[in-house]
């Protein structure tokens, strides 16, 4: 087991659905710390319980921030040892523990990191889009802030992770294509759980898809590539190798729309064109 150095906060990742990806050195950390800070204290307590873990829980989330952080603070300076979750994977990433790691490099004190899922990594890994890529969390709900973060990601040329649940989802989905457009995207649902799902295809077609949400999503957003004019087009050879693919026993649509998206065009366009509209 680790020595823990008095004042230190630790910063121990959870697992993001997985138990057995829990590491041994983050549960004896928590084990061993004077005070655990948790997103939510039913969440960790449960999950520290069924690991037969004994802690002593203080909550540290959204509503309690301002109040909490010069409590930590005094703690550690007396030479205490606390610790750092959230609700899943890495904590100060997508939760207001980054404000408490501020804090405390203002103050002088220390940090020590416990690495180990991050629902971002682990979409991103799976999506096979190249690097780099940006990191924006959950999305604001409404308003102003909504548009001025969609308006962000359309701007940004690299691939984009964002999360979202369930209830939102199809919204989303309908907003990220009006604002980003034609890109691909990959989807990352009950990551490392039982019903894992990773989905890739182009965001139009996942718009279009019904689907029944549940659980928690990753979406990572595609590297914008440069959507050429109509004119910059060689239709004709697309139009060609959309016939090829048909003959080949491909489904119209299907052969459509993966030309479109490995082309970054229209798919109406492209349809109307096969057709001689």
């Amino acid at each position: 087991m680790d020595e823990l150095i008095p004042g230190t906060l630790y910063l121990v990742a959870t697992p993001i659905g997985n138990l057995k990806d829990w590491s041994v050195r983050a549960q004896e950390i928590l084990a061993g710390v004077d005070i655990v800070l948790a997103e939510d204290t039913r969440v960790t307590g449960l999950l520290c319980h069924n690991a037969g873990i004994a802690v002593r829980l203080l909550s540290f989330h959204a509503h309690n921030t301002r109040q909490r952080i010069p409590e930590v603070i005094s703690q550690l300076q007396q030479g205490h040892t606390l610790a750092l979750v959230s609700d899943r994977g890495m904590p100060a990433i997508s939760d207001p523990g980054q404000e408490l790691v501020e804090a405390i490099w203002a103050h002088g004190l220390h940090v020590s990191v416990i690495p180990g899922p991050s629902a971002a990594i682990t979409a991103f890994a799976a999506s096979g889009f190249p690097a780099p890529f940006g990191f924006w969390g959950f999305l604001p709900r409404h308003g102003e802030p909504r548009r001025r973060v969609l308006a962000e990601i359309a701007q940004w040329p690299y691939a984009a992770v964002v999360f979202e649940s369930p209830h939102h989802m199809d919204r989303t989905l309908m907003d990220l294509n009006t604002s980003v457009g034609i890109c691909e995207i990959v989807l990352g649902r009950e990551m490392t759980k039982r019903h894992e799902e990773y989905w890739r295809g182009s965001l139009q077609a996942l718009v279009e898809t019904p689907r029944s949400w549940q659980g928690e999503c990753v979406l990572v957003i595609g590297p914008r590539k440069k959507i050429p004019g109509s004119s910059e087009v060689d239709w004709p050879q697309l139009v060609s190798r959309v016939e090829r693919m048909i003959e080949q026993g491909m489904h119209p649509n299907d052969a459509i729309r993966q030309v479109a998206r490995d082309n970054a065009i229209d798919r109406r366009e492209l349809y109307q064109r096969l057709h001689g509209y």
